[in-house]
């Protein structure tokens, strides 16, 4: 690796629990020092990687149902599994002590895990699922049929029909300004897919794949590098959010709103905060640049921004936000709701009401949510 390589660097903005992989770190190894410095080229060149083929879905035991409840909240707490809190109860949905790579709803209220060592798991009518030995670090679900995935390992974007895992994509193929291509994020909007990397966004309609480039604003940020002709590299988007006005692709000079008007500017306030989640109503949060504060604002600007208070030192871990605008916020152990102005509306902590004990990775609302937590 040259030196222009040593100075890249980035944000990786999964949970990402101890224990990876060397072949792990190295695939999500940091990228430029600044968005303007780095070579055009790499001089590293990488063959096509393919996914590993997957066994048939093979059902497990029963689990607690998820996709029959509505207005609830699930947490991923580490050592336990996946909890449920509703009507001012818990209880178990997915008992386990596998590491979590990511959690996700799909449109039919199913809950999907994928988990270290484990695979892809669909809870679904009581009843767990294993759709892929294999986890990954992101899940993108169109439908229970159209699931789209970052596959780190072998670095490439695998597609999920309801019957195989096929890669759609290696990163290599997504060309641009760096040879030696990084895949960053994929979320669905229900319409598209998008990916974010190294080499630029990319939008997938109808197996399509277009690259949608930033507007000028963005498009180069920082010194020229002498290395490269004296030309800055493209920049890219760090990482991306569904919003109800459009997809929200963060970049290192701001975060911006693309729908089928083009881009437009958001007015998050990305040198203070870090964006995580967004609802109804142009309703976003994130972590606050103390990184122990919430901040809530609108896309469109109207209002004044909210900010919680200094939660507690554990860290936040994860954002939700409910259809009413509540927000739910994971720090260690201790689970928050929010109103919109920041305000903490209940507090809830891990190993209350007979739950198990442990920090909470992963926070996901169904609908409105439960109107109150369990009893401390």
């Amino acid at each position: 690796m040259d030196s222009n390589d040593n100075r890249r660097r980035g944000r990786n903005h999964l949970a990402v629990p101890l224990g990876l992989v060397a072949a792990l770190l190295a695939l999500f190894a940091a990228p430029p020092t600044s968005q303007g410095k780095s070579k055009s080229k790499s001089k590293r060149k990488h063959a096509d990687e393919v996914a590993l083929a997957a066994p048939a879905p093979t059902p497990s035991a029963p689990v607690e149902a998820a996709s029959e409840v509505a207005d609830a909240v699930y947490i991923f707490v580490k050592g336990a599994g996946v909890l449920r809190l509703q009507d001012g109860a818990v209880s178990t949905v997915l008992p386990t002590q596998a590491a979590l790579r990511d959690l996700q709803l799909d449109s039919e209220g199913a809950l999907w895990a994928s988990l270290r060592d484990v695979g892809v798991l669909r809870i679904a009518g009581g009843r767990s699922s294993t759709l892929n030995q294999e986890s990954f670090a992101k899940l993108a679900i169109r439908t229970p049929t159209d699931v789209w995935t970052i596959n780190d390992s072998h670095g490439s974007v695998v597609h999920y029909d309801g019957q195989k895992w096929k890669t759609a994509r290696t990163r290599n193929s997504l060309t641009g300004a760096f040879d030696d291509n990084r895949l960053l994020d994929i979320v669905s909007d229900g319409r598209a897919v998008w990916v974010a990397s190294w080499n630029g966004l990319w939008r997938v309609v109808g197996g399509r794949w277009t690259r949608v480039e930033a507007p000028p604003a963005v498009a180069v940020v920082g010194d020229p590098d002498p290395a490269a002709d004296g030309q800055a590299p493209p920049a890219y988007p760090l990482s991306l959010v569904v919003a109800r006005p459009g997809l929200v692709a963060c970049y290192l000079a701001g975060c911006l709103i693309y729908s089928e008007a083009g881009w437009r500017p958001s007015h998050w306030p990305v040198n203070k905060a870090h964006l995580q989640n967004a609802g109804a109503d142009n309703l976003v949060a994130g972590t606050g640049a103390d990184g122990r504060s919430v901040v809530i604002a609108h896309l469109d600007g109207s209002g004044e921004p909210g900010k919680s208070e200094a939660l507690p030192p554990t860290g936040i871990n994860d954002i939700a936000i409910d259809s009413t605008g509540r927000v739910w916020v994971a720090t260690g152990p201790e689970l928050f709701l929010l109103d919109a102005n920041g305000r903490t509306l209940q507090r809830w902590k891990t190993g209350a009401s007979g739950s198990p004990a442990g920090d909470i990775e992963r926070v996901i609302v169904a609908g409105a949510g439960p109107a109150r937590l369990p009893a401390k």
